[in-house]
């Protein structure tokens, strides 16, 4: 709950910020922002680094991909275009994540799990209208 509430916090401020100043700037600060967070994690596991260098070129690839989303949903919020729509497209991600983990991680997928995902995708038709 404390992330989803964090997020709901993220949301609003980013189109907030979006409208004042232009993508590029909003996203240079959220990356600012972001390192009073990675210093207190470093300063809680005492200073040590992983040691696994894939899980490190995940996390930096990570890194790369989330900054150039949210650029790109800076950029899409400072266009003044409905906000829910955005943020409902954008929150469909897990969507094609799913699909993913189910053809390349050869994950299981119950049917509950596939009404979920049609609930998912119903919920955004409704907010375009």
């Amino acid at each position: 709950m404390i992330c989803v509430f964090c997020w709901v916090g993220w949301a609003l401020l980013s189109k907030l910020g979006s409208e004042e100043i232009p993508p590029n700037t909003m996203q240079f600060l959220f990356t600012l922002g972001t390192i009073p967070v990675g210093l207190a994690l470093l300063i809680a596991r005492r200073g040590r680094l992983q040691k696994s260098r894939m899980g490190i070129t995940y996390g930096v690839l990570n890194g790369i991909l989330s900054g150039l989303g949210r650029l790109t949903l800076f950029a899409a919020y400072h266009t003044n275009a409905n906000t829910t729509l955005i943020t409902a497209a954008t929150a469909l991600y897990p969507m094609i994540t799913v699909v993913l983990a189910i053809t390349i991680l050869r994950e299981h997928f119950r049917p509950i799990q596939a009404l979920g995902l049609v609930f998912a995708a119903i919920a955004f038709v409704i907010f375009s209208i």
